[in-house]
């Protein structure tokens, strides 16, 4: 009796320990599969942290300020494209005024409008000195460009406007225009800004008096027009200063009594 009791013992106690270690390995391998779990999540944290820093951190490249127009060039302008298109809704409206300050662009949809608004924007420029605003209205005319294939296309032609204004101003010299007579011309038709062209004038270094007296000797003789109608003409039509007039009346080699 004492035996089998003995036994029950033994059997009870080899159980517990049974049980025990049963539930010791059990705690073990829930620990290791844990730690694994953390070690997996500490690991992806940092794979997308570092992929997410490289993004925010990696600088924008310029892209060339030169014309030569290869691939290299439009290639390294997409990068900047890219890496800055979440900024652009918003500074729309900044952007908007300051778009010639190395304006940044969302990523071209279509590599060729791009580099095709820019080729077609330097032949533009060697026909004729043009104003940044001319040739972005030449560019977008009946949907031929998108506006960001010509913003684009501007930029990269890295043009001083004040220079175009200037050439621009010395091309009409045949003309013989007042000084406020160029300036109007330059604004309102050329579409150059007041700066660009207060600048071609003073720049052009014209010199006004004899611009009105080769104004009125392109009138013909004085047979055509009277010395009064001249002065006339020259002051209220060619916006010369009554200086001017007065010095191109006195000065043209006109014979008034033809």
């Amino acid at each position: 009796m004492k035996d089998s009791i003995g036994e029950k013992q033994a059997k009870v106690f080899i159980m517990k320990k049974f049980v025990i270690f049963i539930f010791t390995m059990f705690g073990l391998m829930v620990g290791m599969l844990a730690l694994m779990a953390i070690e997996y999540q500490i690991s992806y944290n940092k794979w997308i942290n570092s992929r997410s820093g490289s993004q925010l951190t990696k600088p924008v490249q310029k892209y060339s300020s030169s014309t030569d127009g290869n691939k290299d060039d439009f290639e390294s302008s997409k990068q900047e494209y890219a890496s800055s298109s979440d900024k652009k809704n918003k500074d729309d409206l900044e952007s908007l005024m300051n778009m010639f300050k190395k304006r940044v662009y969302p990523l071209p949809l279509l590599d060729a409008e791009y580099t095709s608004a820019y080729a077609t924007a330097k032949e533009f420029l060697k026909k004729s000195p043009l104003s940044m605003q001319q040739i972005k209205n030449d560019l977008t005319k009946n949907d031929r460009y998108s506006e960001d294939a010509s913003l684009y296309a501007i930029d990269k032609l890295n043009i001083d406007w004040k220079e175009q204004a200037l050439l621009k101003a010395k091309s009409y010299q045949m003309y013989h225009y007042s000084k406020e007579k160029l300036v109007d011309q330059l604004i309102k038709f050329d579409l150059f800004t007041q700066e660009e062209a207060d600048y071609a004038v003073e720049q052009g270094h014209f010199d006004w008096k004899e611009e009105a007296v080769k104004a009125v000797e392109s009138f013909g003789s004085g047979g055509n027009y009277s010395k009064e109608r001249l002065l006339e003409k020259l002051v209220e039509i060619r916006k010369f200063t009554q200086e001017e007039a007065e010095y191109a009346i006195e000065h043209a080699k006109i014979d008034w009594s033809d």
